[in-house]
């Protein structure tokens, strides 16, 4: 089994779509089809500029597993802490296998001019370990993100991951890492019922587009439902539970090649 995974990834990875970078959505992300620009997450790892609109300061944590394969998953770290003139975000993340994986580290700073734009600058550094000959290949990058809020209820959010277009350098020949575009809507049409809406656009990959919708059944659950498609249709399924200064989320994928994405996540803010 693990000899199998290692040809895959070794084939696939000489295309730079294969890569996980900038495709690592947290579960509020998967539960409601992928969105990330403008939905209502605490969790690092979306758009950039979702940081400055968080408040307090909190310690997170979330794995996402890929058609039940213990060996593709990513596990992920943060921390963001408020201060008064910036939010600071610092993120961990690990996807893959002994054989074959990709580690990320980033720091965020993000402002929220209130109460219209919020804008944030994220600095990147990649590792990938392609085999145990060429060891590890490093890489660093910058992305961007931007909220504003035009009306009530309203956000729109932008991002660009890897605005640097920074490559990774291979056997002497370049590849270039993900450079991602990412812009979405939500809105809130009730109190309880925000709905979202986002296209995305790899320059390796063709549009994806995604909508969501989260549903606030009592002040402690939330359950949303998504559906992104890209190729295929892949719906989607999230809890939320919310206790005191704790958050857990939960979403589920459903994939007609790969079968169930798993994606569930900690947090604890004070």
């Amino acid at each position: 089994m693990r000899l199998s995974l290692f040809i895959l990834f070794s084939c696939l990875t000489s295309f730079a779509y294969a890569m996980q970078f900038g495709r690592q959505e947290c579960p509020i992300s998967v539960g409601m089809g992928n969105c990330t620009t403008c939905i209502f997450s605490p969790y690092i790892g979306n758009n950039p500029a979702l940081s400055a609109t968080n408040a307090h300061p909190s310690v997170q944590t979330y794995v996402k597993n890929t058609g039940l394969l213990p060996q593709i998953g990513t596990y992920n770290i943060a921390m963001n802490y408020p201060f008064s003139f910036l939010n600071i975000g610092i993120n961990a993340s690990f996807h893959g296998f002994d054989a074959y994986h990709e580690l990320s580290f980033t720091c965020c700073l993000a402002k929220f001019f209130k109460p219209y734009i919020a804008i944030a600058l994220e600095g990147e550094y990649c590792c990938l370990y392609n085999s145990p000959k060429s060891g590890y290949f490093h890489s660093g990058l910058l992305s961007v993100g931007m909220m504003v809020f035009p009306i009530k209820n309203m956000r729109i959010g932008v991002s660009i991951y890897n605005v640097s277009f920074s490559p990774f350098t291979i056997n002497e020949q370049n590849f270039r890492l993900p450079v991602i575009f990412k812009v979405g809507l939500s809105y809130h049409i009730a109190k309880k019922i925000m709905l979202t809406a986002e296209v995305q656009k790899s320059l390796d990959q063709p549009f994806a587009f995604c909508i969501g919708v989260d549903y606030q059944v009592i002040s402690m659950l939330n359950i949303r439902t998504g559906l992104f498609a890209q190729r295929e249709l892949t719906p989607s399924l999230g809890l939320g539970f919310t206790w005191k200064h704790f958050q857990i989320d939960m979403g589920v994928q459903y994939h007609l090649s790969l079968g169930c994405n798993l994606s569930a996540g900690f947090l604890y803010k004070w």
